[in-house]
């Protein structure tokens, strides 16, 4: 099966599968006008065919009514709830298991847990999840343990509208995976083997997207059921204005002799290059010419110690002879 043909024979499956699809939505279409003429209330109307109304026809003019019974009552909204609270409390550890308990009988669990010391007293941060509708309850019960509430932030994100497309998606996919199922089966009955890969291909395709919404259709149902609380937790010593919890002498005495020493390091340091690294390298390069100015200094000295003596000796022998003259 050349190219070509490959081709055209995947266009003739997108075409079957899209005739396939405008007719069920016809059906579909023509089935749910028929209901929505027979229907005499509308408190009976399904949720599919509040769905599919128009909020307007080309015979009338807009209506507020019917745009409101185009969004489905029975869908309920879904809210993702984020918070983050700062507590000052009397005990941080006793606190830590109150909270943990907390969580567990408001059928939430704890997420994240950290714990530690500062200037001798323990702080921490907890991270919950609890369920949605346990909320502002779980929130209320905080503000109770704690002497008094340092900040409180609450954040919420409405998915509903994503919620709703991917379902709308998911459901268009599963309509073209039921229509590629059936062609397949006719092919593996009549077509040939690049025919069944090819529409096994698409069929594969459409699975994996459809899989790929579900996934995204969880996750958005699991953070919408259960709400995330970040909590700090501070002990009322250290949050005092004129707290002195933690002041040691002898760590003050430690601060100060480090601030000496780093004081001095400097000075240490020079001196420890001077002698151990400039001082070597200093003389390696210095001996050389020291040696040559030596040498030449001496050869100087011993030239003029000659010179010296040879006029010496010349000033003598010119004195010698006025001496014998004179006797």
């Amino acid at each position: 099966m050349n190219d070509s043909a490959r081709k055209l024979f995947g266009k003739k499956i997108m075409a079957l599968v899209l005739l396939v699809v405008l007719s069920m939505a016809t059906a579909c279409g023509a089935s749910q006008q028929s209901a929505d003429m027979t229907m005499e209330s509308p408190a009976m109307e399904a949720p599919q065919a509040t769905m599919q109304k128009s909020a307007y026809n080309a015979d009338m003019t807009v209506d507020e009514s019917a745009a409101q019974d185009a969004i489905p009552l029975d869908q309920p909204r879904l809210i993702v709830y984020t918070g983050n609270i700062d507590l000052v409390v009397k005990d941080t550890r006793q606190t830590i298991e109150t909270i943990t308990k907390m969580a567990k009988e408001a059928g939430g669990y704890v997420a994240g847990a950290n714990m530690y010391t500062y200037n001798g007293a323990p702080q921490g941060s907890m991270t919950i999840k609890i369920p949605a509708e346990s909320y502002q309850e779980v929130l209320q019960q905080l503000r109770a343990l704690a002497i008094r509430v340092e900040g409180e932030t609450s954040s919420t994100q409405d998915v509903t509208e994503e919620f709703v497309d991917l379902e709308a998606r998911k459901a268009n996919l599963e309509v073209t995976e039921q229509a590629l199922q059936e062609l397949l089966t006719t092919r593996q009955k009549t077509g040939r083997t690049e025919d069944i890969l090819e529409v096994h291909r698409e069929l594969t395709n459409i699975r994996g997207q459809i899989e790929q919404i579900q996934g995204r259709l969880n996750y958005l149902a699991r953070s919408a059921a259960m709400s995330t609380i970040e909590i700090a937790l501070t002990p009322d010593e250290l949050a005092q204005p004129l707290a002195v919890a933690g002041w040691e002498p002898s760590g003050t005495a430690r601060e100060a002799l480090r601030s000496l020493i780093s004081a001095f390091q400097g000075f240490v340091d020079f001196w420890i290059w001077i002698i151990i690294f400039v001082l070597p390298v200093a003389f390696a390069w210095l001996l050389p010419p020291i040696i040559v100015i030596w040498l030449f200094v001496r050869w100087l000295r011993a030239r003029r110690a000659r010179k010296k003596e040879a006029n010496a000796q010349t000033v003598d022998k010119s004195e010698a002879p006025a001496v014998e003259k004179e006797e």
